[in-house]
């Protein structure tokens, strides 16, 4: 009896994570940039000619190259490779970047929204 309610546990345990894995572009990243990036990353007028509105957002992301960086802006998998990534905690000089962490100034994002980021990135960057 013991043994399955530690399976059971442990199962339950497995699946939260399994979930909370399960970032979607439109439902999760979408609202982040619509409330802390779109105001500077218009169309047209975004700065490194980055436009993060909803519909045109996704295809200026994925596997495109930074024009500040020798990494992708989004490298599907890899967090840690991605320039979007890299803007949102700091670390883009280390990898070839310039400017300032992004979003400038006051607005930085919370830990919440950047784990959504990197856990987006890190499933793939799947645009569903």
């Amino acid at each position: 009896m013991r043994r399955q309610v530690l399976v059971g546990v442990l199962c339950g345990a497995l699946t939260g994570m399994a979930q909370a894995g399960d970032v979607q572009f439109a439902r999760d990243v979408v609202p982040i940039f619509k409330t802390s990036c779109v105001m500077c990353h218009l169309p047209g007028n975004g700065p490194a000619g980055l436009a993060l509105h909803p519909k045109g957002g996704y295809a200026n992301l994925v596997g495109i190259a930074s024009t500040q960086s020798p990494l992708l802006r989004v490298a599907p998998g890899n967090p840690e490779e991605s320039y979007l990534y890299r803007k949102l905690v700091g670390t883009h000089a280390g990898a070839g970047g310039s400017g300032e962490r992004m979003p400038f100034g006051d607005m930085q994002l919370g830990e919440e929204q950047i784990d959504v980021i990197r856990r987006w990135i890190a499933d793939g960057a799947k645009a569903e």
